[in-house]
């Protein structure tokens, strides 16, 4: 089964950077992103930010070199890394994602 795998990034360049790279390094298959306002709360002060939402899609073994791999390229202290598990999914596209 695959993985939607959720982070977030303050620019589009380091977004399409990390894109990038880790389809190259084939942990994913797929990456989508865009921009999104965001607001939150960070050290005690209030943001309200652009950042970019990256989506990637990718086979479950994966995650862990996929994390590690966000993880040393981010460029936030606490960058957030959700892995979605796919319930469900056309077979024809999760067996792409599986061998990207």
């Amino acid at each position: 089964m695959g993985l939607t795998v959720y982070t977030t990034l303050p620019d589009e360049q380091s977004a399409a950077d990390l894109a990038r790279a880790a389809l190259e390094a084939g942990l994913a298959a797929c990456c989508n992103f865009w921009p999104v306002r965001t607001m939150y709360h960070w050290q005690g002060e209030f943001h309200d930010d652009t950042e970019y939402v990256l989506l990637f899609k990718a086979a479950r073994d994966n995650y862990p070199a996929l994390e590690a791999f966000i993880t040393d390229r981010h460029p936030y202290d606490l960058p957030a890394i959700v892995a979605l598990p796919w319930e469900a999914a056309f077979e024809p596209y999760r067996q792409w994602v599986r061998e990207p």
